[in-house]
């Protein structure tokens, strides 16, 4: 079971979701609602973009072993 990539999926869940409440809060008041949502796709799409290449070479790791 590879618990390793599943704790860090949910831990890159939760940070994302931090970044975005804090951002809505405090560091969005200069941009627009069009800035805001880009912000939010582009983070998202760099926490998938990292997740996805953890559970990637997690899975080449095991490719290789059997």
């Amino acid at each position: 079971m590879p618990f390793v990539p599943i704790i860090i999926s949910f831990l890159a869940v939760a940070v994302w979701l931090v970044f975005i409440l804090l951002y809505a809060l405090y560091w969005s008041t200069g941009f627009s609602w069009f800035q805001n949502i880009i912000v939010t796709i582009v983070s998202l799409a760099l926490m998938g973009l990292v997740v996805g290449m953890m559970w990637m070479v997690w899975g080449m790791r095991l490719a290789k072993g059997r």
